[in-house]
């Protein structure tokens, strides 16, 4: 009876000690407890580069689904992470290393791209593209699935996770309805090629949205001519900008103009018009009005202006231009997505580049030119007051340039240079054009945002 009591006791010792020593919470009945903010670092920045262009065929060109990345390109980064960072390179994917997370993420610390010059049967061309950071939701107004040409979607997933994507296709009727077009599988650090004539055969104009679901994805249009039996150019379609009432298009060089008017008296040439492609989301209509302004009083340029269907894609041509450099302002009642598709020839030899609308940049920015070629920057600014565009090469001291008001800037840099690029408070628009042994490519300039933040944990 005793050890009883005594037990009773004990017990009763016990929970009071608990009562007394237990935490304190001031709950009131309907309201959740206040959750705790915690800072989280960014992920390592990671970059994705497209790699070897994709030969469809096989070494003969007649295995249907077989798609072969052949050569090897140039890749151009800089790198420029504080004491305790590393960059990793594997593959196609370079990553900026930073195990306390102290540095700032973004195309200063890590920027990079790659170009490749193919020769072979059938495939000749220059590409050139900006390494990616993946994401989940991308546009491409860009592409051409008509007679002698062929559009593959290049899907990259360098996560651990597999992914699944969607595509939707909008050409000059609206939107294309297939099967197939959502449930495509990439898995983790897989590679998965599609082509696009597949859901919009024969097709001249169009545009792309992928949205992916699971791991995060990098992805490009590879697209390619042959005009008869001869290769006519291949190059890459990079992610669109964010639709908007303004649309900035740097770096519509025009060279050999005289050659290319020759070459559109057969009709297998006719494309060769400089050409303004627009998306139109959603449902309303929008008027849309391209400028293309020279760099010069004697270069001229032209006007032209066209209402476009909601949920539309329209090819406008841009006839009349002569060798010289411009850039395009595209403004709209809506918001749109833009593009324009560029040729370059020498006598008989053809080539082309897409130049997607360019991304505002407001921030410094850091680029790496290419070690091959001739690069030169064309900068545009369609605001309407002059611009300071302030610039450093290779770490030194930094200099100003001015970018007219509705107008362009042109630079030329020496092969391998790590530049930076900032402004005040206007934003500017800039792309690379890469001229190697007459063949041309466009490298968009692109900041890398990776942000790390905080964290809202609630325990239940």
């Amino acid at each position: 009876m005793i050890k009883r009591l005594s037990a009773l006791v004990a017990l009763a010792a016990a929970l009071v000690g608990l009562v007394l020593l237990a935490p304190q919470f001031n709950l009131t009945v309907g309201e959740l407890p206040k959750a705790d903010v915690l800072s989280v670092k960014a992920q390592d920045l990671k970059l994705v580069c497209p790699g070897g262009v994709y030969r469809t065929g096989g070494a003969a060109g007649t295995k249907v689904g077989s798609f072969e990345a052949i050569g090897s390109p140039e890749i151009n980064s800089d790198f420029n992470g504080p004491a305790g960072t590393s960059m990793l390179i594997s593959g196609n994917q370079l990553t900026a290393v930073d195990p306390a997370g102290r540095a700032e993420q973004n195309s200063i610390l890590l920027n990079a791209n790659q170009l490749q010059s193919i020769q072979t049967d059938g495939l000749s061309g220059l590409t050139g593209a900006s390494c990616q950071r993946p994401t989940n939701d991308l546009w491409f107004v860009g592409g051409d699935n008509s007679t002698g040409r062929e559009s593959l979607l290049v899907i990259k997933n360098v996560t651990k996770v597999d992914s699944t994507v969607s595509l939707q296709i909008f050409n000059e009727r609206g939107l294309v309805t297939g099967s197939g077009m959502s449930g495509i599988s990439v898995a983790a650090g897989k590679t998965t090629v599609v082509p696009l004539s597949s859901y919009a055969p024969k097709t001249m104009t169009f545009t792309t949205h992928l949205v992916s679901r699971g791991g995060l994805v990098a992805a490009w249009i590879q697209e390619k001519v042959v005009r008869g039996l001869a290769a006519g150019g291949v190059d890459y379609v990079s992610p669109s900008a964010a639709f908007a009432t303004t649309q900035a298009i740097p770096g519509v060089f025009i060279r050999g103009s005289a050659d290319a008017a020759k070459l559109m008296a057969n009709a297998d040439f006719s494309d060769l018009v400089p050409t303004l492609r627009v998306f139109v989301p959603g449902q309303k209509s929008a008027t849309v009005t391209a400028q293309v302004l020279g760099s010069t009083a004697k270069t001229f340029g032209t006007v032209v202006r066209q209402t476009i269907a909601g949920g539309t894609t329209a090819d406008i041509a841009l006839p009349g231009l002569q060798d010289g450099d411009f850039v395009a302002i595209v403004k709209s009642d809506a918001p749109v997505g833009a593009s324009i598709r560029l040729h370059r020839v020498v006598k008989s030899k053809v080539d082309f580049a897409w130049l997607s609308s360019a991304q505002p940049q407001s921030s410094k920015v850091g680029f790496t030119v290419p070690t091959s070629g001739i690069s030169k920057l064309s900068v545009a600014n369609p605001g309407s007051a002059d611009l300071t565009l302030n610039l450093s090469q290779n770490g030194g001291a930094e200099a100003s340039f001015k970018v007219p008001a509705a107008g362009q800037l042109t630079l030329k840099f020496a092969p391998g240079s790590k530049l930076q690029l900032s402004t005040g408070k206007s934003p500017f628009f800039a792309t690379m054009i890469v001229d190697v042994d007459g063949l041309v490519s466009a490298i968009p300039v692109v900041d890398y945002k990776n942000r790390g933040g905080q964290v809202a944990v609630m325990v239940r």
